[in-house]
């Protein structure tokens, strides 16, 4: 040993002697030696501010939706505060501005549009008083503290010091009593954060162990965005077991009342006024509840033991482990030797790299058993077939309070799969909540690129659930099927997963739900048609849109649309020819959806050049079809036309040429229109736009960062020939429009998607085709980035010493990949998947990098993708 310990030690002065001597030198050797180093983790989690996204945003005026809960990458489990909401801001179950905790509860969604789950509603108490949803006692931020894993509170009044912890599938929490005989901890089982009036007590139920050991029970989750989204209410079931015992039952305590509430009394000494509780939760039975934290011989269970520091220190140190996928070398630094700026920045970093980890989360028990999709028919008492909400849209407290069908109890073994080389796949977790509307365009790319496995279970996660509804979901939320927004999002989720590194999945059976759901109109989840207008859609409508190209009177759901006929085109023409087969795919039917693609066009209006509704086709006298006119004043949803206009990044080339009578005078109208979305001069030579102008809400006609059809637009500007003005406006957004107050996220982050926009902003790269491997380039925003591969190896980023975000130096001069100039404005994600280096020279002024025209990037259902460039480049290339 002492020799070992000798050895090491000589090691460590050796390489300090070497990083000495080396330190003098800038640029190759120092980045070079940096490229070579192996990965060696960092303290990430103390960068993480979750408070970030809790509060509502001063310009667009909507919350992030997210909370300070406990939860682990992908965790079921979001232990924390269930606050009231203003309207839809505090959906995600916290709001900043508020200094009360109704109630405590097992599960949250991070940054939701609309407000669902908050079971296993439970608050600790000096009274045997209930749960008042609406109000609860307070506490000092001063007395609040969170971090990855990990939220704690102390309350006013009572001194009662609450401490939650998680792993997937269950919740800890250590309760510290300021009197030993007033102890109380308050469940009921009625509530949840859509229904806090609670459901009907026979819903619900609640069981005290006989030896007063524990307590188990059922909750309802009730549909999500009710009465417009979800249909059905869902069941969880709990398990909650105690490390003290509970004082003998009264009239008042440790009894179940009717009403399903209990509260329950521990027999505390002086010596220990601690209660350390933990639950599991299950969408199968309260035995399965049981199974996640206890387990048993065939299983392990996910906390058998009764150490909270133990499962707080497992969850710190796996987030640490995920938040180190992307090292920016300042955050290796001493903190104390960082700058304000410096830390400001980096903590702004890795809390949105935090939440991409989120969602979609694990449903599935340790024993792989979850509750099924599939939802027989109910009929009413005449005999007639009806669906949630029992068609009746109006009547929310209806919907909220429908009752819970019995469901199949479906098996991560049921659904194997034969693999291109003939041996057989499957998973083995099943995962839900996938907002496939919000989080196709960034987080899903985004997960597939650095965790495979986890997004390759994802997607056998929705192929598991088409087999049981009848094809892919829109809004998965537990076993339910929500209609949130336009289009048949989830085949974009599954594309673009699969391009960009989600492989192992059942692509058989995924091509025969693509081919189902693009060309049969009757295709649907449940009850609710594959494409859609964002709501209850009829056949006609659908067969519209396969047939003319359009659906009358919905420009967003053409666009909608025609992003996801690109997408499973794309999917269809790049998985094996044998799952082709297997699943009745023809060439036909591809080239079919390549020219749908281009069903934009439909509702582009070329005497206005803007998008717009139009009526649905007519047919004359001598049966001519006939396109329906154009119409004004049309809505669009949650946005403007000036941002819907540039969401359909597969076709901007084609978009951009619409706009002029020649590709000159296209490109210059396009950089018009840019230019007044982003309030920005032609030479860039105006006063630098405010964070109300980036992010003036909903009914903005300037640009809108706070929602996700405007994700992709600032790279807009490298199709029309002026990279120069993207990595202007980038820069500023991410300096202005993002900050570490409660308030900094521009709007709701829905399960990821904004705080992905956010990482892949400060990389420099963006997939702005998700059904495409590749990337469109703009200026990393810090000097020093080592993103790590799944296989291992490092993509490197540098500047040269200089940082875009914290020296104001953000347009590119010169780009070089792996030592060689670097020609183009578009990165195929093969050039970098077994990583490499990536350096840049930047300029504090605007340089014309990328703009020549030969540069354009590759566009349209024909482009080719693996190329950096539309075109061939004349002459002789060294680009690697």
């Amino acid at each position: 040993p002492k020799t070992l310990e000798t050895l090491a030690k000589k090691i460590a002065d050796t390489t300090a002697a070497l990083d000495k001597r080396l330190a003098p030198y800038s640029g190759p050797w120092e980045e070079s030696l940096e490229f070579l180093r192996p990965r060696s983790d960092a303290p990430l989690t103390k960068y993480v501010n979750l408070y970030i996204g809790t509060g509502v945003n001063g310009d667009s005026g909507f919350s992030g939706n997210l909370s300070p809960s406990a939860q682990l990458p992908f965790g079921w489990v979001n232990f924390g505060p269930s606050m009231n909401r203003s309207g839809f801001n505090g959906s995600g179950g916290y709001l900043y501005s508020s200094t009360t905790i109704p109630y405590f509860s097992i599960k949250h969604l991070n940054g939701p549009g609309c407000t669902n789950h908050g079971e296993v509603a439970m608050l600790p108490n000096n009274t045997a008083s209930t749960i008042s949803a609406s109000s609860g006692p307070s506490f000092d931020r001063a007395n609040e503290f969170a971090q990855p894993g990990y939220y704690k509170v102390k309350f006013n009044g009572s001194n009662i010091t609450t401490e939650l912890t998680a792993t997937q599938r269950t919740g800890m929490v250590r309760l510290t009593y300021d009197n030993k005989d007033k102890a109380f901890l308050h469940f009921d089982a009625r509530i949840n954060s859509q229904n806090r009036a609670g459901v009907p007590a026979n819903m619900v139920d609640l069981t005290v162990d006989p030896a007063g050991k524990s307590l188990s029970g059922k909750t309802v989750v009730s549909a999500f965005c009710a009465p417009w989204g979800g249909g059905w209410n869902q069941p969880v079931y709990f398990y909650a077991a105690f490390d003290k015992p509970l004082k003998p039952a009264a009239d008042t305590v440790n009894v179940v009342t009717p009403n399903k509430t209990i509260a329950l009394q521990f027999d505390l000494g002086d010596a220990d006024k601690t209660v350390l509780v933990k639950i599991g939760t299950s969408s199968v039975s309260v035995a399965n509840a049981k199974l996640n934290v206890l387990g048993d011989a065939q299983f392990k269970g996910e906390n058998p033991g009764w150490s909270f520091d133990d499962i707080r220190k497992l969850a710190d140190d796996t987030w640490n482990k995920r938040l180190n996928t992307v090292q920016i070398d300042l955050a290796k630094n001493d903190p104390a030797k960082l700058t304000d700026n410096q830390k400001k920045k980096i903590i702004q970093f890795y809390s949105s790299l935090y939440r991409v980890f989120g969602g979609p989360t694990v449903y599935s028990d340790v024993n792989g058993e979850y509750r099924s999709f599939r939802q027989a028919k109910i009929r009413d008492a005449s005999g007639q077939e009806v669906w949630p909400p029992y068609d009746d849209e109006s009547n929310g407290k209806k919907v909220l309070n429908t009752p819970i069908p019995e469901r199949e109890t479906a098996k991560v073994s049921d659904y194997t799969y034969k693999k291109a080389d003939g041996t057989t796949g499957g998973y083995k977790t099943h995962y839900s909540g996938f907002s496939t509307w919000d989080t196709y365009r960034t987080q899903a790319p985004f997960l597939a690129l650095v965790a495979p496995d986890e997004a390759s279970d994802m997607m056998q996660s929705l192929v598991a659930i088409a087999k049981q509804c009848g094809n892919f979901p829109h809004f998965a939320d537990g076993s339910d099927d929500a209609w949130a927004m336009s289009g048949h999002n989830s085949i974009t989720i599954v594309s673009g997963s699969y391009a960009f590194g989600a492989k192992n999945f059942d692509l058989a059976s995924a091509a025969k739900f693509f081919k189902e759901a693009t060309f049969d109109p009757n295709s649907a989840c449940n009850n609710k048609r594959s494409y859609n207008t964002g709501s209850w859609t009829t056949e006609a409508q659908v067969k519209h849109y396969f047939t003319n190209g359009y659906f009358s009177d919905a420009a967003v759901s053409t666009v909608d649309s025609s992003i996801h006929d690109m997408s499973a085109a794309a999917f269809l023409k790049s998985i094996p020819a044998a799952a082709l087969a297997d699943g009745g795919v023809t060439p036909a039917d591809i080239s079919a959806l390549f020219a749908r693609a281009s069903n934009w066009t439909n509702v582009f209006d070329d005497a206005s050049k803007t998008i717009k509704d139009r009526a649905a086709v007519t047919v004359d006298a001598a049966g001519v079809a006939m396109k329906g006119p154009f119409k004004e004043g049309i809505y669009f949803h949650e946005a403007t036309e000036p941002n819907y206009f540039w969401s359909f990044g597969h076709a901007w080339s084609d978009l951009i040429n619409k706009l002029g009578t020649d590709r000159s005078t296209a490109k210059l109208a396009a950089m018009t229109r840019l230019n007044t979305l982003f309030s920005l001069t032609p030479d860039l030579s105006g006063p630098e736009p405010t964070a109300k102008q980036f992010n003036g809400g909903e009914r903005s006609i300037n640009y809108y960062v706070g929602n996700e059809m405007a994700f992709s637009a600032p790279w807009a500007y490298n199709w029309a020939g002026s990279p120069k003005h993207a990595q202007y406006v980038l820069k500023t957004i991410l300096d202005k429009n993002f900050s570490n107050d409660p308030g900094g996220l521009p709007g709701n982050d829905d399960v990821g998607a904004l705080t992905s926009w956010y990482v892949f902003a400060t990389l420099g790269i963006y997939p702005i085709i998700p059904s495409q491997p590749g990337f469109a380039i703009s200026t990393p925003q810090f000097d020093g980035i080592s993103f790590w591969m799944p296989n291992g190896k490092k993509l490197r980023f540098s500047t040269g010493g200089k940082s875009a975000l914290l020296d104001d130096v953000r347009f590119i001069q010169d780009m070089k990949l792996n030592g060689a100039t670097y020609q183009g404005t578009w990165l195929p994600l093969d050039k970098i998947k077994d990583g490499g280096r990536l350096a840049y020279t930047l300029s504090k002024t605007p340089t014309g990098w990328g703009e020549d025209e030969a540069l354009t990037p590759p566009s349209g259902p024909a482009g080719d993708y693996s190329k950096p460039t539309a075109n061939p480049l004349p002459g002789v290339q060294i680009v690697q």
